[in-house]
């Protein structure tokens, strides 16, 4: 039987940043201000899944907020 719960996403955005002579990834989300960072992207993108999850559990009225009805054609940001 296919899972009943709507799905849900969440636009990020990830930075490579230097610490320390060391790369970092960061992946943020501006709408709900949860962000996490990873040594890899995949780490990152990971470690940012568990905190949405977290933040979801914690705040779970932000859960309808990012119920999507129908799957966008292009999710993309512009810079001026």
């Amino acid at each position: 039987m296919k899972n009943m719960e709507k799905e849900f996403g969440v636009n990020i955005v990830v930075r490579e940043e230097n610490e320390n002579g060391k790369k970092v990834f960061i992946v943020n989300n501006e709408e709900l201000g949860v962000a996490d960072f990873g040594d890899t992207l995949d780490e990152a993108i990971s470690n940012f899944r568990k905190s949405v999850v977290l933040y979801l559990e914690a705040y779970p009225e932000k859960k309808r907020l990012l119920v999507r009805e129908e799957k966008p054609v292009l999710v993309s940001r512009i810079f001026l």
